[in-house]
């Protein structure tokens, strides 16, 4: 299933250390902060724990999204005045 995730990581090394990891994890970047991917639910707890051991302050946060592709054809993104239809 395709997964969606984004981060709100303070500090630049810890955030280039979780970009890196989830380029490793075959996730293609679509933000700045947000990767996305096909991972079994296998895959996504896996990844899960492994992110969970990094040290991320109190006000830092990984947020994980399992999206179905039903929903990932709604996608809409905006750039320069115009909408594009579809997925990522």
């Amino acid at each position: 299933m395709k997964t969606l995730i984004v981060y709100d990581i303070s500090s630049t090394k810890l955030r280039s250390k979780v970009a890196e990891i989830l380029k490793d994890w075959g996730l293609t970047r679509i933000q700045l902060s947000a990767f996305i991917g096909e991972l079994t639910p296998q895959e996504r707890n896996d990844l899960a724990e492994y992110l969970k051991r990094l040290p991320l302050s109190e006000r830092d946060k990984i947020d994980i999204f399992p999206i179905c592709i039903k929903d990932l054809k709604l996608h809409m993104r905006i750039v320069k005045g115009s909408i594009k239809h579809g997925e990522p």
